[in-house]
C-alpha cells in the first residue's frame, strides 16, 4: 500500500528519519556566498593563481584545516603550459592532458583512490581490511605505480572537490540540474535541490534522466518503484552526497534522484518500496561531469591567455545484454 505524503504515518516516519540523520551528521544544507568578482587581468603564471582564484570563491562552506581541496602532485610554482579539467584523475585522463600540452590537471575526485589522498598509507587504516584480508603490500604497489606514472608525466594535480561542489549557479549540484532540464528549485541549499513536477508519474521523471544521461555515456538509469507512482516533489543531491532517508525527510519528497555511490540497494531500496517512494540512480561520474566542464568554462573565461580543456570521462560501466 503506499503511504500518501499528507498522512499522519509518513510524517512520524519522517521526522524520525530526519532524526537519525541529524544524529549521524549528515548536512542539511550549506550556506553559500558570493563569487568573487576579482580576476587576475593577466594570464596565470603558476598553479598557485590558479589555486588562489579558486579559494576566492569560497562562499564559507570549505573547511580550509581539513579540506581535500590541495596539491596531490606539484606545488603552487608550477609555471602553467596548459590546464585540464577532469571529473577523476585516472590514467587516461592524465595522458589526455598530457598529449594536449597541459601541466596542470584539475581533478574533482581523488588520485590515490581514498577521499583523503593517504598515499602509500591509504589503505593501513581502511575498516574492510582485516575482513578481506587485504594484502598491504598489493595495495601500496598500487599506489606508488601510479606516483611513478605521475611523476614521469611532470603534471601537476590540484583537486576541487569541496569548493565545486557547492558554488552556486555553477557548481556540481546546479550543473546536474541543468543537464537534467530542471530549472527554479522550490527549495534546496547546499548539496541539495528540490524541484516542482506536480502532475507527473516517476516513469516520466526516470526517462527525462535517461534521455539527459545518455549524452555522457550512461545507457540507462536505475528506477526503483512503480512507473505510475504519482509525484510532486523532486530532489536531487551532489554527486555521492544522495542520502535517500535525509533527502526524503528534510525536502517532504516523494522522489529522489540519487547516485550510484549514493544509494545503498540492500538498505534504501526496501525502505523505498515500503514507503512507496520513487527512486531513480544514475552514476556518480556523469552526475559530476557537467559541473567540471562548466568549471572548464568558467576557468577559459577568466583565464583566455591559458589553454583549458575539459577531459569528458563518461559513465564508466556499460550495460551488457544477451
Amino acid at each position: 500500500m503506499r503511504v500518501t505524503p499528507g498522512s499522519l504515518s509518513r510524517r512520524r516516519l519522517m521526522a524520525a528519519i530526519l532524526a537519525i540523520a541529524t544524529a549521524a551528521g549528515l548536512p542539511r544544507g550549506s550556506a553559500g556566498g558570493q563569487v568573487a568578482a576579482a580576476v587576475p587581468a593577466d594570464r596565470p603564471k603558476t598553479a598557485g593563481d590558479i589555486l588562489d582564484y579558486l579559494r576566492s570563491l569560497d562562499g564559507g562552506w570549505v573547511d580550509r584545516d581539513r579540506t581535500v581541496d590541495t596539491f596531490k602532485s606539484g606545488g603552487p610554482s608550477v609555471i602553467l603550459s596548459g590546464i585540464a579539467v577532469g571529473w577523476m584523475s585516472d590514467r587516461r585522463a592524465l595522458q589526455r592532458a598530457k598529449d594536449l600540452g597541459c601541466n596542470l590537471f584539475i581533478t574533482h575526485e581523488p588520485t590515490f583512490y581514498n577521499h583523503f589522498d593517504f598515499e602509500e598509507d591509504i589503505f593501513r587504516n581502511w575498516p574492510a581490511k582485516e575482513f578481506f584480508k587485504v594484502d598491504e603490500t598489493f595495495a601500496d604497489e598500487a599506489v606508488r605505480e601510479k606516483r611513478r606514472f605521475i611523476d614521469a608525466s611532470g603534471m601537476t594535480i590540484l583537486r576541487c572537490h569541496d569548493l565545486w561542489d557547492q558554488v552556486p549557479g555553477m557548481g556540481i549540484t546546479d550543473a546536474w540540474a541543468s543537464q537534467l532540464g530542471f530549472a527554479d528549485p522550490v527549495a534546496g541549499e547546499g548539496f541539495f535541490r528540490v524541484f516542482d513536477v506536480s502532475g507527473r508519474n516517476a516513469g516520466s521523471v526516470a526517462r527525462q534522466v535517461a534521455e539527459r544521461t545518455k549524452p555522457l555515456g550512461q545507457e540507462a538509469v536505475h528506477l526503483i518503484g512503480d512507473e505510475d507512482s504519482p509525484v510532486t516533489r523532486v530532489v536531487i543531491g551532489c554527486g555521492a552526497i544522495t542520502p535517500m532517508f535525509h533527502m526524503i525527510a528534510l525536502y517532504q519528497a516523494d522522489c529522489v534522484i540519487c547516485s550510484d555511490d549514493g544509494f545503498v540497494y540492500w538498505r534504501d531500496g526496501p525502505m523505498a518500496e515500503d514507503m512507496g517512494i520513487p527512486i531513480v540512480i544514475a552514476h556518480h561520474g556523469v552526475t559530476e561531469g557537467p559541473g567540471m566542464r562548466m568549471l572548464a568554462d568558467h576557468l577559459a573565461e577568466r583565464f583566455p591567455a591559458t589553454p583549458v580543456h575539459f577531459i569528458a570521462q563518461p559513465c564508466m560501466y556499460r550495460l551488457i545484454q544477451v
